[in-house]
């Protein structure tokens, strides 16, 4: 399965993050201090479900999808546990995450339910790196998402992380905004993280509350 992943050009890393349709779309709307897009597969967060599906399908992905709790069920749940009622089911009419094949390349996509649909809340892709030294990567990917916040370059492991909000960028996690790593492991692939950082996390979990107190407390039943 290795030989869907081979080309060592320039445009390497479009194998790696998704059609070249979607990278030359990427770089059409950018300007030369414009800070790029953290996008995976033309994924960002906060795309629609119904937008993210379609746009993987169009750029030849093969998709699966796992159902999970909508806006509704998640608003019920946190009232029933602010009331103590378990054990708490809820239908799934929703959509909780979507796994995506294309060739070698694998996508896990997670979605979080608001009031006007689910949204991706991450992103995970993971491909053989075909060969490319951890040198050539970082090229492919300063070339794709700008200077990382920060980078290690070394044989032969790669990491390197972008952040958005004038976050601190030294991991993927604990950034208060939306920031992207990627990775070279010592297996020869690469991974790639998008995640939608804690303030967005909080700012959901604070709308979920909010809409669970606006019900008002239980009725008595006697």
């Amino acid at each position: 399965m290795m030989t869907r992943i081979t080309a060592m050009s320039a445009l390497a890393l479009l194998a790696a993050c998704g059609s070249a349709s979607v990278a030359e779309r990427d770089a059409a709307a950018q300007t030369g201090a414009a800070a790029k897009p953290l996008t995976i597969a033309g994924l960002r967060i906060g795309m629609s479900a119904p937008e993210g599906q379609a746009t993987l399908v169009r750029d030849g992905w093969n998709v699966r999808t796992s159902a999970g709790e909508d806006w509704a069920a998640t608003v019920d749940r946190e009232t029933k546990r602010q009331r103590n009622v378990f054990p708490i089911e809820e239908p799934k009419n929703g959509i909780e995450a979507l796994n995506a094949r294309k060739g070698d390349e694998a996508l896990i996509v997670e979605f979080q339910p608001t009031p006007g649909g689910d949204v991706v809340k991450s992103v995970k892709y993971a491909a053989p790196a075909a060969g490319r030294t951890p040198v050539q990567i970082a090229a492919e990917m300063t070339k794709r998402y700008g200077g990382p916040g920060s980078s290690r370059v070394g044989s032969p492991t790669y990491e390197g992380n972008w952040c958005s909000g004038g976050d601190p960028c030294r991991t993927v996690l604990g950034n208060r905004h939306a920031n992207l790593q990627a990775k070279l492991d010592d297996y020869g692939k690469l991974n790639l993280t998008l995640l939608q950082g804690i303030e967005a996390d909080e700012a959901w979990q604070a709308s979920i509350k909010r809409a669970a107190g606006s019900r008002g407390p239980a009725k008595s039943s006697f």
